[in-house]
């Protein structure tokens, strides 16, 4: 197949997005106004970096314009530009640059209203994720899993809401064991619920073993009468929800490489080399599955090692600055290189709103049908093996992991 087929044939592969921000309360799924799409976070950092204010939503919309117009043009190498263009044009038929490529104000208006528009359509969303096969969307909080107009796909893998709590209460018992046996049973009860209602797996703050290493992933089972420091105490219930997702069959999902007091300004990757060696034990020492979801480029390999060697680790999508085209065609090597496909998920939008949940999906499409594509000139996957790949990192290794129990 040529190119062009190869992306039209990758296109209509069902997608299991693994991770967004959907749904939050008091935000709509769609998009309602252009600003919605230009002020995704992703996208509003490249026009930050090239003088778009900071205060940009608070300043009247002709001056937000007109900032917008500038700065938009002067990233327009990047692969975030060129998705906003094809995201407006696909979506909504509309053009957001000229025959030149340039962006004006007028442009903008007429999208906004565009946006504006479909916003208040019954079904948009819906129509939104046909476009590019979209089957189902996870979120980190339960509640937000019940899409509007989207019924049956939306997913949860929730965290434990009560954590916090329970590690302050750790934190400042002068005698922890005292706090301990019921912080290990609301733990319990807690994944108990969540396997009754079919949840397959949670979310575990991982902050403690990121910076802490060796010493919070060998915490001991038993506490001694002397206090706590905070991260013991959120190390001492992380290994508290292991033990118990693993009685259920269920998996820990674990976002790792982004550290979030880097700079005032915002989070930022750190490519540690021990990040995933650090967590070898844990995969040894308990029976849960483990999905590691990793935002720092330099532990791709790392990561991929791990899922070839532990029966009970599985890849999840990239996450923060590791969401490019560079990052991508490199983890998409390791993984076709010794990681089962059915272990391997790369979907992880972090959208906040529909129509960038299809954007950043018609990126990883459009990575994911070239790679394959030279997998199978070179001759290292047969067509057949190719579509077989893709079916499983687009969709199918995340359904049997979200959805049923392996």
């Amino acid at each position: 197949m040529k190119r062009q087929e190869w992306r039209e044939t990758i296109g209509k592969l069902p997608v299991f997005d693994t991770h967004t921000h959907l749904n939050m309360p008091g935000v709509p799924v769609p998009a309602q106004s252009f600003w919605d799409i230009a002020h995704y976070f992703w996208f509003q950092q490249e026009l930050w970096s090239v003088g778009y204010p900071v205060d940009a939503p608070s300043l009247p919309e002709t001056q937000r314009i007109e900032h917008f117009v500038r700065a938009f043009d002067a990233v327009r190498n990047t692969h975030w530009h060129l998705i906003v263009r094809h995201l407006c044009d696909d979506l909504f038929g509309v053009q957001l640059v000229d025959e030149e490529g340039r962006c004006s104000a007028d442009h903008v208006r007429t999208v906004d209203e565009a946006v504006r528009a479909t916003s208040q359509l019954p079904g948009w969303s819906q129509t939104v994720i046909d476009r590019l096969s979209i089957r189902r969307i996870a979120v980190n909080s339960l509640p937000d899993a019940a899409f509007p107009d989207l019924p049956g796909v939306g997913v949860a893998i929730p965290g434990w809401e009560d954590q916090g709590l329970w590690s302050e209460r750790l934190a400042t018992a002068l005698d922890p064991r005292e706090v301990a046996d019921e912080a290990r049973a609301a733990a319990q009860a807690r994944v108990a619920e969540l396997a009754r209602m079919g949840i397959r797996g949670m979310r575990v703050a991982a902050e403690t073993f990121e910076a802490y290493g060796t010493a919070a992933v060998g915490l001991p089972d038993t506490l001694k009468a002397q206090p706590l420091m905070a991260w013991e105490a959120e190390a001492f219930l992380a290994h508290t929800l292991f033990r118990a997702l693993g009685d259920h069959n269920m998996f820990a999902q674990l976002f790792l490489g982004i550290e979030r007091d880097v700079s005032p300004r915002t989070s930022m990757a750190v490519n540690d080399p021990r990040r995933i060696t650090n967590l070898y034990p844990l995969f040894e020492r308990y029976t849960c599955g483990f999905e590691l979801v990793i935002g720092a480029p330099q532990n791709n390999m790392d990561a991929s090692q791990a899922a070839r060697i532990y029966p009970n680790v599985h890849l999840g999508g990239l996450w923060w600055y590791n969401f490019r085209a560079s990052t991508y065609a490199h983890a998409l090597q390791t993984r076709v290189e010794a990681v089962p496909a059915s272990k391997s998920a790369i979907v992880a939008s972090d959208a906040r709103c529909i129509e960038w949940c299809y954007g950043k999906i018609l990126l990883v499409k459009w990575l994911l049908a070239d790679f394959l594509r030279g997998q199978v000139k070179s001759g290292w996957l047969s067509p057949r093996d190719a579509l077989w790949v893709a079916t499983e990192w687009l969709h199918d290794a995340a359904a049997r992991r979200y959805i049923s129990a392996e």
